[in-house]
């Protein structure tokens, strides 16, 4: 498969991952991607591509494309540990998705007032750090908005998709 556009999942400030305050994540030990500072408030998140929903955490979501590329949409720093408070999932695993449908309400204030950061990444999995390049107008993406452009995929290869 060649090209795959990835749409942005919030709206708000474009951040390169390796601004990410997450060593993990700042150094692409999970795949290459760019992260979203999102505007403040009630958000509306959405799928970044089509998709099967493989992993449905409330501070994290892992698509599966058509073409079997694996996309992670995290959801704040540390906010695994809110244990789902602040966050409403509208998908659950197995279920189909399409680009700029709503998959979580988040209410940041929850994350805000416990001290994380809100700093999402959108993450490729299973390509190398030069197949994803940001695509978004920056220094500000909508959500529901091209983001993030995958130049090949190879498809033979499985993602990996744990750790989420």
């Amino acid at each position: 498969m060649t090209g795959l556009v990835l749409v942005a999942p919030v709206s708000g400030d474009v951040v390169p991952m390796a601004n990410v305050p997450d060593p993990v994540f700042s150094a692409g030990l999970v795949g290459p991607g760019a992260a979203i500072e999102p505007f403040q408030g009630g958000l509306t998140v959405v799928a970044p591509c089509d998709g099967t929903i493989v992993k449905s955490k409330p501070h994290g979501i892992v698509i599966r494309t058509d073409a079997g590329v694996g996309v992670l949409v995290h959801l704040g720093i540390d906010t695994i540990r809110l244990d789902g408070a602040g966050f409403t999932t509208l998908v659950r695993e197995g279920q189909y998705v399409t680009a700029g449908q709503p998959i979580v309400l988040w209410n940041t204030s929850v994350a805000v007032e416990a001290g994380y950061a809100l700093c999402s990444p959108l993450i490729v999995m299973g390509v190398k750090p030069e197949a994803v390049s940001v695509i978004a107008q920056a220094p500000k993406v909508e959500g529901g908005k091209p983001f993030l452009s995958v130049a090949t995929v190879d498809s033979s290869q499985e993602p990996d998709l744990g750790g989420v």
